[in-house]
């Protein structure tokens, strides 16, 4: 089940989050916990969104948005802050039906399209494929280099 994300689902979602973390591109930088908790109360407050599936009453995995305008428009779009789902759950359609509620959430809001990146480092060939069969277009590439 996919559903609205709840302050009572931020212990699991700091749990999800943390083992995201642990194995992406980002593990060399803290993971601040109550950071997240508070950005995750944020979007549940309205900054954002915030939706949750729910396996067996289990929070298996999330994905968290929020919308912004273009830099050079007035134009929305929505965009994803996390995506993260219990490696062992990854199978199915959780991920397409989280990926569509947030795409519904952001039409409601007025943008016209919806970003998703992989920044993590983790399967991003397997991503990308998986993004292009959900009907999004590969942009191109994020580069990083660490100072």
């Amino acid at each position: 089940m996919i559903r609205a994300g709840t302050p009572a689902d931020i212990p699991r979602i700091l749990e999800l989050g943390a083992m995201l973390h642990a194995a992406s591109s980002f593990r060399n930088i803290p993971f601040d916990q109550e950071k997240v908790a508070a950005t995750m109360h944020a979007l549940m407050e309205g900054a954002g969104v915030v939706f949750v599936a729910e396996r067996d009453g289990v929070v298996i995995g999330g994905l968290a948005g929020g919308i912004t305008e273009y830099f050079f428009s007035h134009e929305k779009l929505g965009f994803d802050y996390s995506f993260f789902i219990e490696p062992s759950q990854r199978h199915g359609i959780t991920a397409l039906k989280l990926i569509r509620a947030l795409e519904i959430w952001c039409k409601a809001r007025g943008a016209i399209a919806l970003q998703l990146g992989i920044s993590t480092g983790l399967n991003v060939d397997g991503l990308s494929k998986f993004y292009e069969l959900a009907g999004f277009t590969n942009v191109g590439p994020m580069f990083k280099k660490e100072l």
